[in-house]
């Protein structure tokens, strides 16, 4: 009855510890996310052509979002698309020729 006691303290004290370590963890290597690029890619068509350049829509909402790909750039999706983006971003969307 002893060893089945002892061995039910030490996993929970284990499993206690380990969450711990893992708060600590998510702490110290927090990567921060930018909230842009989850709404550019949920107004995308998600046809992951690669006619923008990017290699996908994940890709090019990314490029979108740090500034390296302009916001009329998704040739699949067109004026209603690059206009929501340019709402996402904050800027006005030129006219494609």
């Amino acid at each position: 009855m002893i060893a089945i006691l002892t061995a039910v303290i030490v996993s929970f004290v284990l499993a206690f510890v380990i969450g711990v370590l893992l708060g600590i963890f998510k702490k110290i290597f927090y990567i921060p996310v930018d909230e842009r690029v989850g709404k550019i890619r949920a107004v995308l068509p998600g046809v992951n052509c690669g006619a923008c350049g990017y290699p996908g829509c994940d890709g090019f909402a990314a490029g979108v979002a740090s500034g390296k790909a302009p916001v009329n750039g998704c040739l699949v999706g067109r004026a209603p698309v690059a206009q929501a983006i340019g709402e996402i971003m904050g800027v006005p969307v030129p006219a494609k020729k």
